[in-house]
């Protein structure tokens, strides 16, 4: 699989990662692809994953991933990963005696941005 088809599949699973209906034409204007693609790539797709389509007449078929299935390639915004650190590290300085700090201090380091030193060395 080369790297355009690769982004495709991966910008198609993320755009159906909030597990709501969608049709072929929102996704591809989504990811800027045409609706054929998408469909083609929706059909290798649901071999893998558990995407669900339907037919519904002009324009009212849909597809959907169930929402029993967690996709782990979801991307987040600078904006949610800063977030998910203060909460982090609010839960750390929290003395309670449900709190793993260890656990908390690798998520802090897995979702905090490298800094620029530790780039340089």
């Amino acid at each position: 699989m080369d790297l355009k088809k690769s982004s495709i599949t991966a910008d198609i699973l993320n755009f159906l990662s909030d597990c709501k209906v969608h049709t072929l034409q929102e996704i591809a204007d989504e990811i800027e692809v045409h609706k054929n693609t998408v469909y083609k790539h929706i059909q290798n797709l649901s071999y893998r994953y558990p995407i669900q389509t339907f037919c519904g007449g002009i324009n009212r078929g849909g597809v959907y991933l169930d929402k029993n299935y967690i996709y782990q390639g979801a991307i987040l915004s600078n904006d949610e990963l800063q977030l998910i650190i203060k909460g982090l590290s609010l839960l750390q300085k929290t003395d309670g005696p449900n709190v793993d700090t260890d656990t908390l201090s690798n998520l802090i380091k897995r979702y905090s941005p490298a800094k620029s030193e530790d780039i340089e060395k």
